[in-house]
């Protein structure tokens, strides 16, 4: 039975899809970003935006390889979890989105061939269970927009 896990997932697409209640999903507001923006400093933040966005997919892709028991995945460069320079470069936003919303979905197919006992395993090499992985992913992309949007304006 999949009562708990396909809310999760609901949730997870919703915050990345749209109609999410807090206000623009993850793709309303990339797709609204004039491309000029992505890649530029900000005084308050050592990030940009493309490097938040290649971190929001680094997470996907983190989730989905403990999804395949690799307890060896870990995010622990800073290449592996914001990118490099030219992975988050204005000229490769285009693929760097794309490649967002290809780890987005993969995660999701991965999540729907689970049931909820997923939720109460641990997650491989960690010391939290699916459940907090699996709902902290929309947390921490909702944290994310809201540096992206301060990052914007």
């Amino acid at each position: 039975m999949r009562k708990e896990l396909d809310r999760i997932i609901e949730n997870l697409d919703t915050v990345f899809r749209g109609d999410a209640w807090h206000g623009p999903s993850v793709m309303e507001m990339l797709q609204s970003l004039p491309t000029h923006v992505v890649d530029q400093p900000h005084p308050t933040s050592k990030n940009t935006i493309a490097q938040l966005v290649f971190h929001l997919k680094a997470w996907r892709l983190f989730a989905k390889q403990k999804l395949a028991h690799q307890i060896h995945y870990h995010l622990d460069t800073p290449e592996a979890n914001w990118g490099t320079d030219s992975e988050t470069s204005q000229a490769n936003w285009p693929s760097l989105v794309d490649s967002l919303k290809t780890a987005h979905q993969e995660l999701i197919d991965a999540l729907e061939e689970q049931d909820d006992s997923l939720l109460s395993q641990r997650v491989p090499g960690e010391h939290y269970d699916f459940y907090t992985l699996l709902t902290g992913i929309p947390q921490h992309d909702t944290y994310h927009l809201g540096m992206i949007w301060v990052l914007w304006n």
